[in-house]
């Protein structure tokens, strides 16, 4: 996944956009997703980055997730949850802690 981030000003939660790419090239705009990322759930966004306004609705097909890792593995293709799956939790729970402590792909 290629993904970026940006906090939502006075409110406890990231929008971050991501695309699957398991190649070197580069990632069509259509593929990309929105995903709310809270304190205590992450959820795929209705919103895209057409929209001119970000809006709190959830997409439709999706579920409610306790964190990124999972939530990104809903929409996932075959070839990624198994790439996913061979990555230990604890490596990807330790760098998404550390990208939201650390605020490194924050905009404004």
């Amino acid at each position: 996944k290629q993904w970026y981030q940006r906090r939502v000003r006075g409110e406890r939660r990231m929008i971050v956009r991501a695309a699957e790419n398991l190649s070197t090239q580069p990632v069509d705009e259509d593929m990309w997703k929105n995903y709310s990322c809270e304190p205590q759930k992450c959820y795929t966004l209705k919103c895209t980055d057409d929209d001119d306004d970000l809006f709190d609705e959830k997409l439709e097909e999706t579920q409610f997730h306790p964190d990124l890792f999972h939530c990104l593995r809903e929409g996932a293709s075959t070839s990624a949850i198994s790439t996913m799956s061979s990555t230990p939790y604890g490596f990807v729970d330790n760098i998404s802690t550390w990208l939201f402590a650390t605020k490194v792909l924050t905009f404004s």
